[in-house]
């Protein structure tokens, strides 16, 4: 995978780590949390599916929930997408990318799809 907290992954890594027992038990450790359930996005309520969004790769295998915030799959897929294709998204890294994409759903400039 890379060194953890270090943010060396690579693409097979990364697959290998979210598949694995290590994410799985950050998953319920979020999910049991205190922390928001709701679409960061588009604020949907948590529902099947949510996906959790790292906010930066940076410490991937060794994040902290804070490095989490739950995105519904539409939502995941448009920062994402804006982190690889818009400039003014992409500017300040996946979380600012993340950020941007709030921004624009919540002043509908983008649909979700």
């Amino acid at each position: 995978m890379g060194i953890p907290g270090r943010g060396t992954v690579s693409r097979a890594g990364y697959r290998e780590y979210i598949n694995s027992r290590a994410w799985a038990e950050v998953r319920a450790r979020y999910w049991a949390s205190a922390l928001p359930k709701g679409c960061y996005v588009c604020d949907a309520p948590r529902r099947p599916g949510m996906h959790l969004h790292h906010r930066t790769y940076k410490n991937l295998g060794a994040e902290r929930l804070m490095d989490l915030v739950p995105v519904c799959p539409p939502c995941h897929d448009l920062v994402h997408h804006a982190h690889r294709t818009i400039p003014a998204a992409a500017r300040h890294g996946l979380w600012g990318a993340t950020k941007y994409v709030r921004a624009q759903v919540h002043e509908r400039k983008i649909q979700r799809r």
